[in-house]
């Protein structure tokens, strides 16, 4: 229904057919939203999960890579140079480790709170709200029953009045309940957009420091060493197809 954005709350006393109508295209829009979030929170869950395992598997690397000198290899020897430059490899491994554990951080507070919020407090109380207005609907149908069925002659004033004050209470509640109920609903209206948008700021803040972090701590101090560490590879390379191209042809 384009152009209704808000259920009147003007309105919650005359209980119309056309505001229950409206209410029930309110709670179909709710239903279809907590199904979406719940799929979105699943993905950035694993978003969170990956991460961690990232930041836990980068730190174990370089604790393997140190512990490379400690190893006793049959045909390795004691190659003081592979052990020297894995300790250097392990020095920044660790501190990209580091960096990880920082964007798990930021994750967590920037991405997967507001989004878990959302999850478990403004689509809990809906239908937490939706419960008690039933009930409160419910007790005002089971009063005004009980009022029509009383009969002028044969109820004394007393029970009348007390059936009378039930019919009162009871609407009274259903008021106010529908009343705090229509409101969530139509602040439901904002808080999807904002939770929808809050934990993707989040997300590319986070990736962006990531990369800031590392682009600053990493590149520039580690650069040189990266480089030469390619040529030897490059070296090594050229020399091995050099003996395999000698192997072949003999």
């Amino acid at each position: 229904m384009p152009g209704i954005d808000k259920l009147p709350l003007e309105e919650t006393l005359e209980d119309s057919p056309q505001t229950r109508s409206l209410l029930g295209v309110f709670e179909e829009d709710t239903a279809a939203t907590s199904s979406y979030f719940s799929q979105l929170f699943k993905a950035m869950q694993r978003i969170y999960d990956a991460q961690n395992e990232l930041s836990a598997a980068t730190h174990l690397t370089s604790r393997l890579l140190k512990d490379y000198e400690k190893q006793r290899f049959p045909l390795g020897g004691d190659d003081e140079v592979m052990s020297s430059t894995l300790q250097q490899f392990a020095k920044v491994i660790d501190e990209l480790s580091s960096c990880h554990a920082v964007l798990s951080t930021q994750l967590a507070d920037a991405m997967m709170f507001p989004i878990t919020q959302f999850q478990e407090r403004d689509l809990r109380e809906i239908v937490i709200l939706k419960e008690v207005f039933q009930i409160s609907s419910d007790d005002h149908d089971t009063a005004v029953n009980r009022y029509s069925r009383l009969s002028k002659r044969k109820e004394n004033e007393k029970v009348k009045n007390e059936v009378m004050e039930d019919v009162y209470t009871s609407r009274k509640k259903q008021h106010e309940t529908i009343m705090h109920y229509f409101a969530s609903l139509n602040m439901l209206q904002y808080k999807k957009k904002i939770a929808l948008l809050e934990p993707l700021l989040g997300y590319m803040q986070a990736q962006i420091s990531f990369f800031k972090l590392g682009s600053e701590n990493l590149t520039q101090q580690w650069e040189e060493f990266l480089t030469n560490i390619g040529t030897s590879v490059f070296n090594m390379s050229s020399y091995q197809l050099h003996y395999i191209k000698i192997i072949m042809s003999q």
